[in-house]
C-alpha cells in the first residue's frame, strides 16, 4: 500500500462519518458518540501505519505517532464510555486541539508539494477550530453537537483526500534531510 493511499483512506473514513452522521436524522449524541470512537480508532490506527510507511528513522515521526496515540485513546475512552457525552466532548476539544496541532506539524515535515501540505494543514488548523467551536458551544442543544461533529469529519476529510491526492505519484522525502542537504549546498 503506498503512503498517500494510506493517506486517502484517512481522509475517506472521516468522510464516510460526517456521511454517515448528516444523511441520518435521527442519531443522537450517544450514537454519535460511539461512531465518533470507533472513528478515532480507526484514525489513530490508519495515522500509525502511514507514519512507519513513510519515516525512514525512529522516532523521525513522532507528530504523527503522537497523533496516533491519542486518536487511539480517544476511540478507547469513547468505546468504553458510550454515554459520557459531556465529557467526551471536552476530549474532543482537548483531541481536536492537539491533534491539529499535530497535523500542522505533520504536514511542514513530512509532506512535499504545496498543494499537499497545504491541505493536510488545513486539515490541522480545521481540527483547531473543532476545537474552539466544541469549547464555545458547550450547552449547546445535541443536534447542533451532532451537526458540529459531522460538518467537521466531512471536511476534515475531504482536506486530507485532496492531500493525499497530491501526494499520488510522488515520493515522500523527510522535511530534516532536505533542510539538511540544502544547508550543506550553501
Amino acid at each position: 500500500m503506498q503512503p498517500w493511499s494510506m493517506l486517502a483512506a484517512r481522509g475517506g473514513l472521516s468522510v464516510v462519518l460526517g456521511l454517515a452522521v448528516l444523511v441520518s436524522p435521527t442519531v443522537g449524541l450517544g450514537e454519535v458518540v460511539t461512531l465518533f470512537g470507533l472513528y478515532a480508532l480507526l484514525d489513530g490506527i490508519s495515522a500509525a501505519a502511514w507514519i512507519v510507511r513513510v519515516s525512514r528513522r525512529p522516532l523521525e515521526g513522532w507528530p504523527v505517532l503522537l497523533e496516533a496515540v491519542c486518536s487511539i485513546a480517544l476511540g478507547v475512552v469513547a468505546l468504553w464510555y458510550p454515554f459520557q457525552s459531556a465529557r467526551f466532548l471536552h476530549l474532543v476539544a482537548l483531541w481536536g486541539l492537539v491533534t491539529g496541532i499535530l497535523e500542522i506539524l505533520a504536514a511542514t515535515r513530512f509532506v512535499h508539494g504545496v498543494v499537499a501540505r497545504s491541505f493536510l494543514a488545513a486539515g490541522g488548523a480545521w481540527s483547531i477550530f473543532l476545537a474552539l467551536l466544541v469549547l464555545v458551544l458547550p450547552y449547546a442543544l445535541t443536534h447542533e453537537l451532532v451537526l458540529v461533529i459531522s460538518v467537521y469529519a466531512l471536511v476534515f476529510g475531504i482536506l486530507v483526500t485532496v492531500a493525499a491526492l497530491g501526494l499520488r505519484g510522488r515520493a515522500l522525502p523527510m522535511a530534516v534531510a532536505s533542510v539538511s542537504h540544502s544547508s550543506t549546498t550553501r
